[in-house]
């Protein structure tokens, strides 16, 4: 396996981390001790990939998402 590490800027990172753990990946913060995380070629590729949609605005936040299912539900 391999290791990858990943900067993510603060105000999307809450994104990311979510995107991520929807992949399956495991996410260890800074202060973990074993500060490696190992992901395939195609988990690296996934993160590549969405690291480049988010990057082109390809994305919807957690509370405009919440605010269309609520508009849908009220119907």
């Amino acid at each position: 396996m391999e290791t990858i590490t990943i900067k993510i800027p603060d105000q999307k990172s809450g994104i990311v981390k979510q995107m991520l753990k929807d992949f399956g990946v495991t996410i260890l913060e800074a202060s973990a001790k074993n500060k490696h995380l190992e992901l395939s070629p195609e988990q690296q590729q996934e993160i590549i990939s969405s690291q480049e949609q988010i990057n082109n605005g390809l994305f919807v936040t957690q509370s405009d998402l919440d605010d269309e299912i609520n508009k849908w539900l009220k119907k």
